[in-house]
């Protein structure tokens, strides 16, 4: 990313974890690539996934607002919060950013009952602390029978697991649709350029089992004499 910025620069997104391989940066390769980026660009760092991270890879993006001023940190409550229905979340930065985001915001951008929620919501650490326990253990769960079933998958720092489930380039949209029609939504990736994978949300253990399952089944026609 730092070998494509141009004069035309104005804007770098960065999501850690990343959607929707998983992959993580370290809170050091995060403050070497901000010290390395020009400070007339403005650096988003996405951490809609941040409350999945392990302690050992956490870090404190906050203070690193205070060192960079080109940084503007955005953080959910759609995913760990489990407020994902009241389409909330925040940013954080110094206010010469924040200003430049207030001028073009739309008005009632967020309802009371949203703002209210987040309050709340954002002191309950205890269930943060039940969520993330939930999505360590699904992943072992999943990460388990994906071995177990001889699929590849990308070690995932967030609360889903990119997964092969084919050879060829219609596997991903052939399983899909075999899952679809069994009641189990995932979500496809040819999008991104990953035609044989998919993305999988991690549950509470009976849906991720539900999930193995007819995964099974979607993926027995491909494997005939399995």
């Amino acid at each position: 990313m730092l070998a494509a910025i141009t004069s035309k620069t104005k804007l770098i997104f960065v999501a850690n974890p990343n959607n929707p391989t998983g992959s993580f940066l370290t809170g050091k390769e995060i403050a070497d690539f901000l010290g390395a980026v020009p400070q007339h660009i403005v650096v988003v760092l996405d951490e809609a996934y941040n409350e999945y991270l392990p302690a050992e890879q956490q870090y404190d993006a906050i203070a690193m607002v205070r060192q960079y001023p080109h940084l503007l940190v955005s953080r959910s409550f759609s995913k760990a919060y489990g407020l994902a229905g009241l389409r909330l979340g925040y940013s954080v930065a110094q206010p010469e950013l924040t200003d430049l985001l207030n001028r073009i915001r739309q008005p009632f951008n967020v309802n009371t009952l949203a703002q209210a929620a987040a309050i709340a919501a954002l002191f309950d650490q205890e269930f943060l602390d039940q969520g993330a326990t939930l999505n360590r253990q699904g992943y072992q769960q999943l990460t388990t029978a994906f071995t177990q079933m001889g699929l590849h998958y990308l070690p995932s720092s967030g609360n889903f697991i990119l997964v092969q489930v084919g050879a060829d380039d219609g596997a991903g949209a052939r399983v899909n649709l075999a899952l679809l029609k069994q009641g189990v939504i995932v979500r496809p990736v040819a999008n991104y350029g990953l035609p044989k994978w998919l993305r999988v949300s991690i549950g509470l253990p009976a849906e991720n089992a539900a999930f193995l399952s007819a995964l099974e089944k979607s993926l027995a026609p491909l494997h005939p004499h399995a």
